[in-house]
């Protein structure tokens, strides 16, 4: 909004799959930009939808791929047309930058404002150069033999528009990377909030942005309490908590970006709003205070504590009361199979599955409880102030019958991957066997088609191996193909190591990623399928294999996984939320979604109410009661919880068991 204030045609994007771009502006968005109303400069709002965005890119180039496809395979025409309409690679992420590359030639606008995915999708939204690269480089495979059988008829080879489509990609693929990394044409804002679990993940985020040599201009940390208007107990202490917040997001930035040579980012703050901000007038508001800081010229080492500094010890902690009238200290927490928690980003998700695994673990003793997060950016180690893997572990002071464990998808998928490319080899090798033949351009092309896997695969993947875990059945990761969806004996530690788990606690990645994960069983299922027809179709030329075999069992696995998704007694989901108006609109447009999935959900909690004593806290208790209550009539059927703000937020399994004590039901 500023870049429109001062002049420049602006155009900002949300890249998010549950956008809340449009909440922000209150105005109904969608796949094409929209003119935003204001009083000098040219700003318009777009929600990118990634399969419309990718059709788009798709129509004018769909024939030419098939033609490439059928050129370097053994796929007929049908084969081709129902690869290429499952198989689309990394589909939000590829869309959401092939929109941007495609705004960003275009000559209306100046500047381009991004409003990215939560942490985890957005590393993977960076990353997409490399795999639009490699889908560049899988069609190029499949072009190769087609030129060289042409060129040994005709001696020559020239090229034609197959080839122009593969330099294409290939192009794009460097231009988005370079634009990436080019300090003069993009700027990357990290946006934190001021408390330990968004610091960590901001640190770690700056991490993985070094590593690919992406840099970060500048840092946002957002709703920073300000000085109570009279004393408060509550406020001060927030202020204290902050304080300690912003110098350990200096101290981790500062080192890391200088050991790298890069310079170390801006840092702006914004202070928390008693009201949300909604509309034009509240965000020109804090696009004001965004330049009002920056002009000051701080960097992070200097303004953390200028900023927020230590208030008198004397100043009371305590607990926030919660607002609301009607309630009973009767909280249940579902004991289904598969418990998922998920919300927007940033309501505390994981908090509450956290506390959830516990309280499960300890009231139902015989039950063996896995408590696992399944988001690319993980924070459990940090809500249990433990380290944690993909090795399912005890958790400090916890039940005996709890082990967690941060899902490490990309090992999983690249399990599949060499487990899929010895199946291919081990099939020409039978076909080259006792004969001169030797399709080195087939085994290749065969090899890439993994890399038109469907998106997430790796996710789920992932996930398949937690069903296997509560069926409780074969661990055993033998030599066969796919095994990566099996657990290991020695992936559990502890007296129950090799045996599978009673229930699963689930800390999903934020809202449309989530949707993403619950939707993919039945688009894998789809791939696997396609991918077996084709298989059976040449069995008399070159048998099915170990890759028939494995393609059966992934399916299988599908659909087991869907079956459990849609079984209410088996499978549940709580979304977690806050009492403000942006994340209240997101958990219905959630609630909305789960219903169509046919995903059971058991409840809704609304995390972190609660305010102080002083004036401005009770103007913000009133606005959460009505929050609340407005999300109470649209939750009659699931149930609404309640659990109070407390600061610091609870860390460890103790302080997590007494924040659980605190919740309290909606009746």
């Amino acid at each position: 909004m500023d870049h429109a204030l001062r002049g420049e045609r602006t155009l900002v994007i949300s890249t998010d799959p549950a956008p809340s771009l449009g909440d922000a502006l209150g105005l109904a968005l969608g796949g094409s930009p929209r003119r935003v109303q204001l009083r000098r400069g040219i700003l318009h709002a777009v929600e990118i939808n990634p399969r419309q965005a990718l059709q788009r890119w798709l129509r004018p180039r769909r024939s030419v791929l098939e033609t490439i496809a059928l050129r370097g395979t053994w796929l007929d025409e049908s084969d081709v047309r129902q690869l290429l309409r499952l198989s689309l690679p990394g589909i939000d992420e590829l869309a959401a930058l092939l929109e941007m590359l495609r705004f960003g030639r275009s000559p209306t606008y100046d500047v381009i404002v991004v409003d990215t995915a939560p942490t985890g999708h957005t590393l993977r939204m960076l990353a997409m150069p490399a795999t639009l690269s490699a889908v560049a480089h899988v069609f190029d495979d499949m072009q190769a033999k087609h030129r060289a059988m042409v060129a040994a008829l005709r001696r020559s080879w020239i090229e034609d528009e197959a080839d122009a489509l593969i330099h294409e990609l290939s192009t794009d693929a460097q231009v988005l990377a370079g634009l990436l990394r080019d300090r003069d044409a993009t700027e990357l804002t990290l946006v934190s909030l001021p408390e330990m679990l968004a610091v960590e993940e901001t640190a770690d985020a700056a991490r993985s942005l070094v590593n690919s040599q992406i840099p970060v201009a500048h840092v946002v940390v957002n709703r920073v309490t300000l000085a109570p208007p009279q004393r408060c107990g509550w406020c001060e202490a927030r202020r204290r908590f902050e304080s300690g917040a912003i110098a350990a997001l200096a101290a981790r930035l500062d080192p890391l970006l200088k050991s790298a040579g890069l310079p170390v980012p801006s840092m702006a703050f914004v202070g928390a709003r008693e009201r949300e901000p909604v509309g034009v007038r509240a965000l020109q508001q804090i696009a004001a205070e965004l330049v009002e800081v920056e002009g000051r010229g701080l960097r992070v080492g200097q303004r953390a504590q200028r900023m927020a500094p230590r208030l008198p010890g004397s100043a009371a902690r305590r607990f926030a009361r919660v607002p609301v009238t009607r309630q009973t200290d009767r909280v249940v927490i579902p004991s289904a199979r598969l418990l998922m928690f998920g919300g927007k980003g940033g309501v505390g998700k994981t908090t509450c599955a956290a506390a959830a695994a516990l309280h499960l673990a300890r009231t139902e003793p015989r039950r063996r409880v896995l408590l696992v997060s399944t988001d690319p950016a993980h924070s459990l180690a940090d809500v249990l102030g433990a380290a944690l893997s993909d090795t399912p572990r005890p958790v400090p002071g916890g039940p005996d019958n709890l082990r967690v464990r941060e899902l490490d998808a990309s090992r999983a998928l690249e399990s599949i991957r060499d487990q899929y490319a010895a199946s291919i080899d081990a099939l020409f090798d039978r076909l080259a066997r006792g004969s001169s033949f030797e399709a080195t351009h087939d085994r290749r092309v065969m090899q890439d088609l993994f890399d038109l896997a469907p998106p997430g695969l790796d996710e789920l993947a992932a996930v398949l191996n937690l069903v296997e875990l509560l069926d409780g059945g074969d661990t055993d990761q033998g030599a066969r193909p796919f095994a990566a969806l099996r657990g290991a004996p020695s992936d559990v530690e502890g007296p129950k190591a090799g045996a599978g788990f009673d229930a699963i606690v689930m800390d999903t990645a934020p809202t449309g990623h989530a949707l993403r994960l619950l939707q993919m069983p039945e688009a894998v299922q789809d791939w696997t399928k396609v991918l077996m027809s084709i298989l059976l179709k040449y069995q008399p030329v070159i048998g099915i294999g170990d890759i028939g075999v494995a393609l059966l069992r992934l399916s299988r696995g599908l659909g087991r996984l869907r079956a459990l998704l849609s079984n209410p007694e088996e499978a549940q989901f709580v979304v977690v939320t806050r009492a403000a108006a942006l994340p209240r609109a997101e958990t219905i447009r959630l609630l909305r979604s789960l219903r169509r999935l046919r995903v059971s959900v058991a409840a809704v909690v609304m995390n972190a109410a609660g305010t102080g004593t002083c004036s401005r806290c009770r103007s913000s208790e009133r606005r959460e009661r009505r929050e609340i209550a407005s999300l109470a009539a649209v939750t009659r059927r699931t149930g609404l919880m309640i659990a109070p703000a407390a600061v610091p937020p609870p860390v460890g399994s103790h302080a997590l068991d007494a924040w659980r004590r605190k919740w309290r039901t909606v009746t």
